[in-house]
């Protein structure tokens, strides 16, 4: 067998006229036997083979592929990493779409939402039915009230606990970096049907304070969107900005579309936002100086999220109020406690090569977010939150809040199932601690709400003179007032309208709504991926620093 040599074309002027032809015509016969993974990992493709070898096209040097062609020689071309890219794309485009859906599915079926719930959940299910049935029938009311009310209240106490660790603990400062010291960064901007939106985000973007040279920015518009893609060519962004054709296929989520992001990103760390994020200008570079001061185990810095259009009516009021609390005070509570923290979707820093190791996103999950700040905790990595807001556009309508939260909802349930299929493994890697912020944040959060309606009801029996105990009432409503109050904290802190909490109990009556059908969803169409629709808002703040 002879010995695998390299060389560039350009050496000999029998292969000068070769390497003169695009690199477009690609044989995928060539490089049938190498997974696009490795492919897109090493930034080459071999694209025929020619008199003088196999013509590979790379970028960054010569690659070493003995592995795949002993005994060959390989003449070595010299390509722009887009280019490279986008070849291996059109060239194994259904093996990328497959990858993009399922790698995750098949690399970690114990965390995947595809793999489905398992025989004792489902029956852990139907027994708690049968028992509440059977308390109903036989004049065990007063026992399931209790019950509700109790974890109702805890489930609000916990919260309102980690609002107070949050408030009276201050964030550790990052490092501020030189920029010769700054680590590269991939953003990734996934958009469908943003045409409204993309162009003014784009050119936000491209304002970043952080250096061109180690930045770029991929925007992942499906192939069928062109109306998106030309919004963005038609603000004519910079070259660090690029759009990156989606390979067509299911699921049409947000996660999948990021999957290809995460293999293309070059970026040591990796960013989302959404189509119209609006991130504070310094963000990227005080993100990075945390992750220097971080240490090895800091896998993700989460920023604050908050609604620009806040004073558009009363729900974007109400919606704001709530975020203000969420990231503000809560988040930032449970990273104090070193609990697991369930991401939000955009905004999320990673370090991209702990991203890989993990897996990237599970395409199937609705709630890739929080999945994922679930999976880093049980990886043993840490979260922490960001001094720095991202400003998006709020659900002014209330149809399109409900979707919104319905999905939110549903996500936060089926995640939680997916992490507690095997209890015995949930407590190993969460630890006591952690599965309680496991069971009261994920699986908590929308249970509270379901249970909501129920406060209404006990006080209505107790006005009316028809229920002989007052204290389950007295639970629900008391702890409804603390979050309320607390509500109001994360208002002042923020200079909102803090006023609108009192508005409070009928908001939860949404809330309720949504998660009920939420749990309706996850039962018929655990899947369904409701988009919200952007562009009915101003165009967000003006730039500063």
């Amino acid at each position: 067998m002879h010995p695998v040599t390299a060389r560039h074309p350009e050496s000999e002027s029998a292969e000068s006229a070769e390497s003169a032809e695009s690199v477009e015509g690609v044989d995928p016969a060539c490089s049938a036997h190498i997974p696009a993974a490795a492919m897109l990992a090493g930034d080459w493709i071999p694209l025929r083979r020619t008199p003088g070898g196999v013509l590979v096209a790379g970028a960054g040097g010569a690659p070493d592929l003995s592995a795949w062609f002993p005994g060959e020689t390989l003449v070595f071309r010299e390509t722009p990493r887009r280019e490279i890219q986008e070849l291996i794309v059109d060239t194994r485009l259904d093996e990328v779409a497959d990858d993009m859906a399922n790698a995750f599915t098949r690399a970690h079926p114990e965390h995947a939402a595809r793999t489905g719930v398992r025989p004792w959940q489902r029956a852990a299910g139907w027994a708690l039915l049968l028992v509440v049935a059977g308390a109903l029938l036989t004049g065990g009311l007063d026992v399931v009230v209790a019950t509700v009310a109790g974890f109702f209240a805890l489930g609000l106490l916990f919260k309102l606990f980690l609002a107070t660790v949050s408030a009276q603990s201050p964030p550790a400062p990052g490092r501020e970096l030189p920029d010769a010291e700054l680590p590269t960064y991939t953003v990734l901007v996934p958009a469908y049907q943003e045409e409204e939106v993309i162009g003014d985000t784009v050119r936000w973007l491209a304002d970043l304070d952080y250096p061109r040279d180690k930045l770029e920015i991929l925007v992942l518009v499906e192939r069928r969107d062109e109306a998106t893609a030309c919004a963005v060519r038609a603000v004519q962004p910079p070259d660090f900005v690029r759009v990156v054709p989606l390979a067509p296929g299911p699921p049409q989520t947000k996660p999948r579309s990021c999957n290809l992001g995460l293999m293309l990103a070059r970026g040591e760390l990796l960013v989302i936002f959404d189509a119209e994020d609006r991130p504070e200008r310094d963000q990227l570079r005080k993100v990075a100086g945390q992750f220097a001061a971080g240490g090895d185990r800091l896998a993700c810095v989460q920023a604050k999220l908050n609604y620009y259009n806040e004073r558009r009516n009363t729900l974007t009021r109400l919606f704001s109020l709530e975020y203000a609390f969420w990231f503000d005070l809560m988040l930032p509570g449970l990273a104090r406690l070193g609990l697991p923290v369930p991401l939000g979707g955009t905004s999320n820093h990673l370090r991209t090569e702990v991203l890989r190791r993990v897996g990237g996103w599970d395409a199937w999950n609705v709630t890739e977010d929080a999945d994922l700040g679930l999976r880093l905790a049980a990886t043993g990595h840490r979260v922490d939150i960001a001094d720095s807001t991202t400003w998006e556009e709020c659900p002014a309508r209330p149809w399109a809040w409900i979707t919104q939260r319905t999905r939110w909802l549903k996500g936060y349930l089926l995640t939680g199932l997916v992490y507690t299929r095997r209890p015995a493994d949930t407590l190993r890697r969460f630890g006591r601690s952690g599965l309680v912020s496991l069971l009261g944040i994920v699986l908590g959060t929308p249970l509270v709400f379901m249970c909501w309606p129920c406060a209404f009801l006990l006080a209505g029996a107790a006005w009316a003179g028809r229920s002989g105990c007052a204290l389950p009432a007295v639970a629900m409503w008391g702890s409804t007032g603390l979050m309320a109050l607390g509500m109001i904290m994360a208002a002042r802190r923020r200079r909102m309208s803090w006023w609108t909490a009192a508005l409070l109990p009928a908001y939860w009556l949404l809330h309720a709504f949504a998660a009920w059908r939420g749990l309706w969803q996850l039962i018929r169409a655990p899947f369904k991926w409701e988009k919200t629709a952007h562009g009915t808002a101003p165009k967000g703040p003006e730039r500063s620093a």
